[in-house]
């Protein structure tokens, strides 16, 4: 179906309007709805304060507990399902996220994500830590656009906020819900609320799913199959008047397969292994035949098969994380709110990724990537609407990891090491300072926002890598063997950066329910190091304008932003070989620019419509990088000869950029009795786009729709609901990884998959 197709059939309307349930009134992070009519009002802190998000002058979106539930998501990948713009994508066991073209494709030590991640305050820093579950949540919130004042570090991209239902004083109260589908999945998630007393109350609760592997990869088995246990316990306390107390304690367990990946060899030390490929080379470097000195094929093109294909061993992920943070806010008269709000947090893998195809297989072998981090924000608030508004505060960030990881190749004499990189301490230190003001200056009408944040980062680490360890079985070198050939240990060149970030902005109220906004902010993703050298960081100005309207009675909701984004020195990861790993360089510059726009409309007490239709036009308007040639050297950058080659991406489309993303809802209410059925219908379309800047063809994703349908029943007081759902009818597998790998003499291609047609039946008990 064509882009002009599709965007005229979803123009007919759009999907349910979002609602979110009443909480306790002293809880700043628990929202409230006024009931009305029309659509109903959503309350976020998008701003760390409680706005209506249609007052809010933020691009965003935001999900209550029910839709969460009902959309069947879990973990941050099923995202996708409520809100398309997000692209995600999972490299092995990172998750990546893209908002508005801008990404962190890094998941090196020292990379930072470009999308700024909050549990509750608590700020996730590592990709591998996005495995984190969604179970008993109040709503998450999507920020578009950089965040840099309030959320500051590294939130070029936006935020994300994930709020965790909170326990209700005077309250005993809680639900159950359990599901059965295809691939043999389970779900089922459970919470409940005790009130100790008037001023204390605790809340549990819990979930697992299961589901077997979505691939047929016999002799193998079956991959990426799925297992995650996850349990939360907290408390809430008002102990005295104008003092409220949270603190909660998490647990999450993976322990699945590795991500099902095909591969296929295009070339084994320079030499074709199809001679029907010559016809799709482009050189992509000058002055080198073919991809001899690193470079890749540019016009292969590939039909991979995405249901079922052969692999020798299906590897596991096995990630545990634990984690504690809470929020304490003391009301200090006149001068308004001081709040605390802090989070610690331990994440530990341990990985065996097949990477390519089926024979001869290639492992990230005896993979440890963990992590122990704390965050701390202090901030003083006060004011009220329609007066002055203020936030002032600090934040402190630390982060400590430990990794290892080798490529193992397991043929002759026991198996080969490709190469083996230990990183026995990594440690970045972020600390801030922030402040930001709204200021009317006409009554009701016309507000002025300004705000203003000082980061200082830094990072150090220490470096052990060994070279390739050939006939020597699965037992890795150990950290502290001199005697292995091929071990480097060095410490590289520390970061340590400061960067200032800043917004203004104003909005202007014509009537009721109308909203005009326009700002400028910045936002700035820290720089770091890797192998080969250090990294600066990448640094965005953007420019936005945007309006939130409700007409008639508050029946039909319309949003709209448009924005442009001046974007430099964005970080991107250029594979080198497997000595050295990836190298990330700082593109010269890119141009974002797009237009978004959201509409609700009520057709009826009994028919509701949702559109979503997004523009993104996005480039890289100058980038020059390296590519390493044969000799394994970095000190030649002569381009006739190996060593550092160069090559220009000027022109190429960032990842995960589609030009359109289209998405039509339907939901209708059908009335028999006391009872209520709700047949949903959703859709979303997007168009083609890259999963590498190389832009190469094997590594395109073409335009597709998925659709997700489903029917609730629920009796009166909606105490028990019954959910009947197929999502993805289409049984479209998107390429969630695509990308040329350079591993032992070998040019791979790899492909990871999205989630196939899944249907099932979940049941909800509430009391």
């Amino acid at each position: 179906m064509t882009v002009s197709r599709y965007a005229s059939f979803l123009m007919v309307g759009t999907a349910a309007a979002l609602t979110v349930p009443t909480s306790a009134k002293a809880q700043e992070d628990a929202p409230t709805r006024e009931q009305s009519i029309g659509i109903g009002e959503i309350i976020v802190t998008a701003q760390k304060r409680a706005t209506n998000i249609q007052d809010t002058p933020i691009a965003m979106r935001a999900f209550d507990s029910e839709t969460v539930l009902k959309a069947g998501v879990s973990d941050v990948n099923g995202l996708a399902r409520l809100a398309p713009d997000l692209g995600i994508t999972n490299d092995t066991q990172y998750t990546k996220i893209t908002v508005r073209g801008i990404s962190s494709q890094d998941h090196g030590e020292t990379a930072d994500p470009a999308l700024t991640i909050n549990i509750d305050g608590e700020y996730i820093n590592r990709p591998i830590a996005l495995n984190a579950t969604f179970f008993d949540l109040e709503r998450i919130e999507v920020l578009r656009g950089p965040q840099g004042t309030l959320y500051g570090r590294n939130a070029t991209a936006g935020a994300l906020n994930i709020v965790a239902a909170k326990p209700r004083l005077g309250e005993f109260s809680g639900y159950a819900t359990g599901g059965y589908g295809n691939f043999k999945a389970i779900t089922g998630e459970a919470a409940i609320n005790i009130p100790l007393g008037d001023k204390v109350a605790i809340r549990a609760s819990g979930m697992h799913t299961e589901h077997d592997g979505y691939f047929n990869n016999a002799p193998a088995g079956r991959g990426s199959a799925g297992n995650t246990d996850a349990a939360r316990l907290s408390i809430y306390a008002e102990p005295v008047e104008g003092v409220r107390a949270y603190l909660a304690g998490e647990y999450v367990d993976v322990d699945t397969t590795g991500v099902a990946q095909y591969g296929q060899v295009i070339a084994v030390n320079g030499v074709l292994t199809n001679p029907a490929y010559a016809s799709g080379i482009v050189d992509a470097i000058p002055s080198t035949p073919q991809f001899e000195n690193g470079g890749v094929p540019r016009n292969l093109r590939f039909d991979p098969p995405k249901k079922s294909f052969p692999l020798g061993d299906l590897g596991f992920t096995r990630i545990k994380q634990y984690a504690v943070r809470g929020r304490l806010d003391v009301d200090v008269g006149s001068i308004g709110t001081l709040s605390y709000i802090g989070g610690y947090r331990n994440v530990q893998s341990d990985v065996s990724q097949p990477l390519n195809g089926f024979v001869p297989t290639v492992f990230i072998q005896n993979y440890e990537k963990n992590s122990k981090t704390q965050s701390h924000e202090l901030r003083l608030s006060g004011g009220d609407k329609g007066g002055v508004i203020y936030q002032v505060g600090a934040f402190y960030f630390h982060e400590d990891q430990y990794m290892a990881q080798g490529l193992f190749l397991p043929l002759a004499a026991g198996g080969s090491y490709l190469n083996y990189f230990y990183r026995p301490y990594v440690k970045n230190k972020s600390l801030a300072g922030f402040a930001q003001v709204t200021v009317p200056l006409v009554e009701d009408k016309l507000t002025v926002t300004g705000g203003v944040r000082y980061t200082k980062d830094k990072k150090n680490a220490l470096f052990i890598n060994y070279g390739p360890q050939f006939g020597r079985g699965p037992t890795p070198p150990a950290q502290d063997d001199t005697t292995r050939p091929g071990r480097v240990a060095f410490n590289p060149t520390p970061l340590d950066d400061g960067q200032f970030t800043w917004t203004l902005g104003f909005d202007y109220t014509p009537a009721t329910d109308h909203l005009i906004y326009g700002k400028v902010s910045t936002g700035y993703k820290a720089g770091g190091f890797d192998n080969v050298g250090t990294f600066g960081a990448e640094k965005l100005t953007s420019y936005e304008i945007g309006t939130k309207n409700s007409f008639l009675d508050r029946t039909i909701q319309f949003n709209a932003a448009a924005f442009y984004y001046d974007y430099k020195d964005q970080q991107i990861p250029i594979f080198l070989d497997t000595n050295v790993g990836a190298e990330v360089v700082n593109a010269g510059a890119s141009r974002v620019w797009g237009i978004e726009t959201d509409t609700t409309i009520l057709l009826s007490p009994n028919d509701r419509f949702t559109l979503t239709a997004n523009y993104l036009n996005a480039k890289l308007t100058r980038f020059q990088a390296n590519l390493l040639g044969l000799s394994g050297t970095l000190t030649d950058s002569d381009p006739n000869t190996p060593g550092l080659q160069p090559f220009d991406l000027s022109g190429n489309r960032p990842v995960q950029s589609p030009k359109w993303t289209i998405a039509l809802g339907y939901d209708h209410d059908f009335h028999i009795g006391d009872h209520k059925i709700t047949a949903s219908l959703f859709s979303r379309f997007k168009s083609d786009y890259y999963l590498q800047p190389g832009n190469q063809r094997a590594e395109h994703q073409e335009a597709f729709t998925q659709t997700d349908f489903s029917l609730d029943w629920a009796l009166p007081g909606n105490k028990f609901s019954v959910q009947a759902y197929v999502r993805n009818i289409e049984d479209y597998r998107p390429y969630a990884f695509a990308g040329y790998v350079n591993a032992g003499g070998q040019l791979l291609i790899n492909y990871v998959y999205g989630t196939p047609r899944t249907y099932g039946i979940r049941g909800t008990m509430r009391f």
